[in-house]
């Protein structure tokens, strides 16, 4: 069992934004985490105000 989850988190953290720079460079990777950011605060929002977001499944889930 690990016992220091944040330790390995950030390492995950860490892998994955050295891989993003090396491979697309800062900019890119700094748009890329940007629009992380913002996705993970918009479903937190919905979350948290207990959106209910059935009626736009249900528009793509229509058989013709």
């Amino acid at each position: 069992m690990i016992k220091n989850n944040k330790m390995v988190i950030g390492g995950i953290s860490g892998l994955v934004f050295a891989t993003l720079w090396m491979t697309i460079g800062f900019p890119k990777t700094i748009f890329v985490l940007l629009i992380t950011v913002i996705a993970a605060w918009i479903g937190y929002l919905l979350d948290s105000y207990h959106v209910d977001l059935s009626r736009i499944t249900d528009i793509f889930d229509q058989k013709n």
